[in-house]
């Protein structure tokens, strides 16, 4: 990645992405282990989706998922209808070309998406939309708000420390030298696939069901991802216990339990509505906290984000 590529690197999610590897996580709870209590609350909800099994048989190979499932986000953060039409629009030519790749390719419904792309892909799209209808749809809010709070601290990363900074704590199968992005898998090898960016960009994108996985898209080159973990994650679906006596004792009790909630990225109005106090009271408290770098806040947009600094972290546990 020369000068012309960097300068082409953006942050983007995408909410089909997070739709197909919810599924997986669904499909795979033992791999996305930190998706269980999630897992558990919505295992049965998939009974009535159409055409779940040739969903099932597209993703049934751990190491591999189709491309045309999996489109980069063309903006930052593209509607789901929007990302669905595009996978409809897929050529035919490509469809075949990725299922011939597939273990399963020989069974009855891949069979049929590659003897007939054009409806294949239709049913592809009605059982996506339902699935994120069931899975995604219902905690979007909360998977946003840790998306968003990523973003906003990688682009920080990389406004203060540049390239070196941003990809330093990506992830641990990431890195950084020489002008050289590497990921270098845990998971049995396949041969190394050299790749030049020859002027296109790279799109970063945090995903919440991804975990805990990279990612890389390299087909077609012009579209090149890195798919990562987002920060947070692991308090995702684990609502906050209670406040520990010492803490309370040492901070104040709403401060102590903003500290507490703040495990995973929230809205002043969000921590107002939890903790039953005004919002005027929420900043003041939040205020203090961030004078003694407990708690980092960040503007998205018209979106203010506050979430637990690593000095936060380490007071709070």
């Amino acid at each position: 990645m020369g000068g012309a590529e960097m300068a082409r690197v953006r942050f983007a999610f995408s909410p089909v992405y997070e739709t197909v590897m919810a599924l997986d996580a669904l499909l795979r709870p033992g791999v996305h282990a930190v998706h269980l209590p999630w897992v558990e609350q919505v295992r049965w909800v998939l009974q009535d989706v159409p055409h779940l099994r040739l969903l099932a048989d597209l993703l049934h190979d751990d190491m591999v998922k189709p491309s045309f499932l999996l489109p980069p986000p063309d903006s930052r953060l593209p509607e789901l209808e929007h990302e669905l039409r595009r996978i409809a629009s897929t050529p035919s030519s490509r469809v075949r070309a990725e299922i011939a790749g597939l273990h399963r390719a020989r069974l009855g419904p891949l069979r049929q998406l590659a003897a007939d792309p054009r409806t294949g892909l239709r049913a592809v799209v009605e059982a996506l939309r339902a699935c994120h209808t069931e899975l995604v749809a219902p905690y979007w809010t909360r998977v946003r708000r840790v998306l968003e709070a990523d973003i906003t601290h990688r682009a920080g990363l990389l406004a203060s420390g540049g390239v070196e900074r941003l990809f330093a704590d990506l992830h641990d199968e990431v890195h950084w030298s020489d002008g050289e992005l590497s990921v270098h898998h845990r998971r049995p090898p396949h041969a190394p696939e050299p790749l030049t960016l020859r002027g296109h960009g790279l799109v970063l994108c945090p995903s919440v069901f991804c975990w805990p996985r990279v990612a890389v898209g390299t087909r077609p080159v012009a579209d090149g991802t890195l798919r990562y973990p987002a920060r947070g994650v692991a308090a995702l679906w684990h609502e906050p216990g209670p406040v520990p006596d010492a803490l309370a004792d040492l901070l104040g009790r709403t401060r102590a339990a903003l500290l507490v909630t703040l495990a995973q990225p929230a809205t002043t109005g969000d921590l107002a509505a939890r903790l039953d106090v005004t919002p005027a009271a929420v900043s003041q408290h939040l205020n203090v906290l961030r004078a003694a770098r407990l708690v980092s806040t960040q503007r998205d947009g018209r979106v203010v984000l506050h979430l637990r600094t690593a000095r936060g972290d380490a007071l709070a546990s």
